[in-house]
């Protein structure tokens, strides 16, 4: 299956945030391993690294951010 990458827009829906919330935990994502790309002047975030940051929050039973 081909990779999967979601707008900021699309992040926030994931997460039942507002997309101004997203942006404000954005750095601390990117740090915790949130792999994102630059297609033109459009940025997209690899599913799979979001997945995973999600997965490892409920294993450790902690905040994502």
């Amino acid at each position: 299956m081909a990779e999967q990458y979601l707008t900021a827009a699309e992040i926030a829906v994931k997460l039942k945030i507002g997309k101004t919330k997203f942006y404000a935990i954005l750095p601390k994502l990117l740090a915790k391993g949130l792999k994102r790309i630059v297609i033109g002047h459009h940025v997209r975030y690899l599913e799979s690294t979001l997945d995973t940051l999600i997965k490892k929050a409920v294993e450790r039973e902690e905040p994502l951010c």
